[in-house]
Formats: C-alpha cells, sequence, structure tokens
C-alpha cells in the first residue's frame, strides 16, 4: 500500500485539499465549542445556549481522544478549572461577567500558579516543588475570569524549535503528525490547533511564540519589552496565542499592562481598540531575510501572494534590506546567555546525564559568556537598530513584513546528536528562523498572521513588525490581514491529526 506522504507528493495540492477538507469538516461538526471565537462563546453563555462547563467539557473531551497522537500537556488541572468554570456560570447568571469569563486558556509550562510545578521540560526539574504564588500574568487571567485547564510543553529550558525531551517526549503538530509545532510554545500552539482550548500564553526570547504561530496557523503576539508584567529580562517577553486576530486581541486586552510585582512593565496601561481602518494608503516594506535563511518556494509563493493582496488593498509594498545575516545569531544567543538566563547554561552542565541529546550540544555551542558577549550584542542591537530606522521607519513605511521559518518542515523528533550527523542549526529547525533580530531589537512590537497552508499540509506565517512601540500599527495591519484572507479553522480547513 502507497504511504501517505509518498501518495501526497504523487498527488498535489488537490489530494491535500480534498484531505484536510473531510476530516477537518467532521471534526468541527462534531465539536463546535471546541473551535468557537471568545466572542462566539461570550454570546453563547450570555445567551444560555451554552456555559463555561460545557467548553471545557467539549475540550476534555477532545483533549482525551486526540492528545495521544499530539502529546502537548504537561499537566493537568481539570478539577480546578472545573471550579472555575462553574464559578464563571455563576457570574453570568449574576450579569458581571469579566472580559474572559469562562474562556479556557492553555498555559505554556513557564508561569507560576499555587500548586502548580513548572518543569522546564526538562528532567532536572520535572520533580520540582510546587509553586507558592502566582506570576504576574496569571494574576491578570484570574482577574479576567479566564479558565486555565492544563501546561503546555515546552522544548528543554526553552531552547529548541518544538517540543522533545527526556521529561516529556515529542509534541506533534495537529496539521501534520511528522512535523514541530515549534518552539519554545510548542505545546500552546499545538493545543489550540487541536482545538484544546480557546486560546494560549506564550513567551518569547527567540521567536517562541511567533514560530508555534506560524507552525500552527495561528496569530501571535511578540509585545515590546514591558508591554506586559513578564519579568526584567530585556530579550524576553510574554505574549498571546490565538487562533483569531479578534480572539488575539481579547487576550492582549487582558495581560496589558504594570504589575507591582514587575518594575519593566509600562505605565500606563495600553489598550488596543476591537475595531480598526483599513490600510488603504500605508506604505509597507517586505524583507525576505535571505541573509539569514533561503525561504523555500512554497512559503515565498504564500507571502507574495499576501503582497498582492495588500497591493490590491490599495497598498504600497516595497523590498528593503534591513542587513540581517544568520553570521549575528551566535552573537545574539551568547548576549542572551549573559543576562540572567545564562543560570541555565550552568543548571545544564552540572546534570549532564538527565539532558536530552540536543541539549548537550546547545549548551557546548553557547560556550563560556560574560561581559564581553553581552557588550557585543548590545552593540549589534544599536547597529541594526539604525539600520532599521534608516532603510524602513524613518522612510515613512508603517510596518515591515518578514517570514516567519524559512520553512515549516521541521521534524517533531529532534533526538538529534552529532552522531545523527544533523547540523544542529539547520537539521533541527534554528536554521530555518526568521525571528530572533526581534528579540535583540525588543521594543518593536510584532505580530505574526498566517499565511496558510504550504507543502505537505503545513501552515506558514509572517511577522508584522511595527515601529517601536508602535503596538496598534500591527493590530491594524493583522486586522485587515484576517479580512482580506481565508481564515484556517473554517470551511474545512482544519488539522487532520494524521
Amino acid at each position: 500500500m502507497i504511504d501517505r506522504r509518498t501518495f501526497i507528493k504523487a498527488a498535489g495540492t488537490a489530494f491535500v485539499a480534498s484531505r484536510l477538507a473531510t476530516t477537518a469538516a467532521r471534526a468541527e461538526a462534531n465539536d463546535p465549542l471546541s473551535y468557537a471565537s471568545v466572542d462566539e462563546l461570550v454570546a453563547l453563555f450570555r445567551a444560555r445556549k451554552a456555559s463555561p462547563v460545557e467548553l471545557l467539557k467539549a475540550q476534555i473531551k477532545r483533549i482525551e481522544a486526540f492528545n495521544s497522537k499530539i502529546n502537548c500537556i504537561t499537566d493537568e488541572h481539570f478539577d480546578q478549572a472545573l471550579k472555575e468554570a462553574r464559578q464563571s456560570e455563576d457570574r453570568y447568571g449574576r450579569g458581571d461577567a469579566r472580559p474572559l469569563e469562562g474562556i479556557t486558556v492553555a498555559i505554556k509550562d513557564e508561569f507560576s500558579r499555587p500548586g502548580w510545578r513548572v518543569t522546564q521540560g526538562s528532567l532536572v526539574y520535572k520533580e520540582s516543588p510546587a509553586m507558592t504564588e502566582n506570576d504576574a500574568i496569571i494574576d491578570a487571567l484570574e482577574a479576567a475570569g479566564a479558565v486555565m485547564p492544563f501546561q503546555t510543553t515546552v522544548p528543554e529550558f526553552y531552547l529548541f524549535i518544538g517540543a522533545s525531551t527526556r521529561a516529556w517526549g515529542t509534541t506533534h503538530n495537529p496539521w501534520n503528525l511528522a512535523y514541530s509545532p515549534g518552539g519554545s510554545s510548542a505545546g500552546s500552539g499545538a493545543a489550540l490547533a487541536a482545538g484544546f482550548a480557546t486560546l494560549a500564553m506564550g513567551s518569547d526570547m527567540g521567536g517562541s511564540i511567533r514560530i508555534p504561530a506560524s507552525q500552527n496557523g495561528l496569530y501571535g503576539f511578540r509585545p515590546p519589552f514591558g508591554r506586559v508584567a513578564s519579568g526584567e529580562v530585556p530579550f524576553s517577553t510574554s505574549g498571546p496565542l490565538a487562533r483569531r486576530c479578534d480572539d488575539l486581541l481579547h487576550l492582549q486586552n487582558a495581560i496589558v499592562g504594570p504589575s507591582d510585582r514587575v518594575m519593566a512593565a509600562i505605565r500606563p496601561r495600553l489598550d488596543y481598540p476591537a475595531q480598526y481602518p483599513d490600510l488603504s494608503g500605508w506604505r509597507i516594506a517586505v524583507d525576505w531575510g535571505a541573509a539569514v535563511a533561503e525561504v523555500i518556494p512554497s512559503v515565498k509563493a504564500a507571502m507574495q501572494d499576501g503582497v498582492d493582496t495588500l497591493r490590491k488593498a490599495g497598498c504600497v509594498v516595497d523590498e528593503v534590506d534591513c542587513g540581517f545575516s544568520k553570521d549575528q545569531k551566535l552573537v545574539f544567543i551568547r548576549g542572551l546567555m549573559a543576562t540572567s538566563l545564562g543560570t541555565l547554561v550552568d543548571v545544564a552542565n552540572a546534570n549532564r546525564g538527565l539532558l536530552s541529546p540536543y541539549m548537550a550540544e546547545v549548551i557546548d555551542l553557547v560556550g563560556a559568556v560574560g561581559p564581553r558577549q553581552a557588550e557585543e550584542a548590545e552593540a549589534l542591537a544599536e547597529r541594526l537598530h539604525r539600520q532599521v530606522q534608516q532603510r524602513v521607519f524613518g522612510k515613512g513605511y508603517r510596518v515591515l513584513l518578514m517570514p516567519t521559518m524559512a520553512t515549516p518542515l521541521v521534524r517533531a523528533d529532534m533526538f538529534k546528536s552529532k552522531a545523527d550527523n544533523v547540523d544542529l542549526w539547520t537539521g533541527t529547525g534554528f536554521g530555518a528562523a526568521l525571528t530572533w533580530p526581534w528579540n535583540l531589537l525588543n521594543r518593536y512590537p510584532v505580530v505574526d498572521v498566517p499565511l496558510g497552508l504550504v507543502d505537505e499540509g503545513m501552515p506558514s506565517g509572517m511577522q508584522v513588525i511595527g515601529q517601536t512601540f508602535a503596538d496598534l500599527d500591527t493590530f491594524q495591519f493583522a486586522s485587515t490581514w484576517a479580512r482580506l484572507r481565508p481564515a484556517l479553522f473554517a470551511d474545512g480547513r482544519f488539522p487532520t491529526f494524521v
């Protein structure tokens, strides 16, 4: 019998489209709540046509049916979530529902909550003691009425593109199980694509929100540093993932703003409007990132199709070169590890016998870091910032577009080592990411928008970069993009789980 992958290559895109429509439409018909939007769910809850408990139970049922294939959950908190869902039902009954009342949010295995453990995807911390207090993000989600039923898988110490660890096994992409859901917010992206939750939290220190967004056909937002209360390390920030742009707005509005826990969080709070004008007359720049990674033809074609759509909508779109290069990547990574995140290197070196195979190679590649590496990263950031200002925003462009991943075809199983003759940068996905410059340039907001399905039925995405702290420009773009482009998770375009 001919195998699936050979058949797809032989039959072409018509077969892929037919398979997606047949399998996914059946999944949608059987489970309408799990893929519903926030606005749809809130309307149902208020009209008493559905309840937060019914939503949660539908998604738990879906987890029980499909997570054995995806493996995107570390710890389940269903009992706690059911209590929260019942409390949300009561609030709808009293008429005092909060913005995310009863809406399920998948939580990355990074954020702490009393009684939960944070394993960082590692055997080193798998049996760590339960947390005793909330992170600031969890405070915000609780205040918004969110229900948090489970934690999601990550690569070990958040340092890879996917999640394949000795602690939790391999997380697979719901669109095509052979491939990675991206990382480090791997399980969050996969859980959303699978319909296990309505929204998801991620964090991003090298592309960890944008890559899972791209790999799973989602919207994702990497806020500028300080926009949300996510810590004091400038290269890293927390942010939302969602299947729809409107949902992304809801989650970002719930988590944005200052906190007494995090000094770096910006005051005053920024409000993200629900509605935006179109993009007519906008000047938009495109950097294909050719010196960072070679984008495969299908991804470039999908992005070019989007550019053509923007031109038809009245935008002026020009190609630029920001001056990024793959040779700068190691400068960034060593600069990142010269922050307090460098303690991960010390922990990993002290526990080599417990590490997943690729982690030892990552640590060896980074090497010793210190003030000199921090200074080199700071100098590179200053130079690249000037180039971006001179070549893009200083010339009047409102946003800059870049591919997110040069290819979505990154294998799910990343248990690779030098013995496998697999290059660490390219064979396991590092070399495919075009995201890391915007962690170095961490005051620029970046929304990741879906391009659609490309090779092997896998999604691909595009980064939308705004001027420093001009978040609303990126959301205005994403809002228009959602109206102009065919949506995934609709009209039969759902994951196949095969």
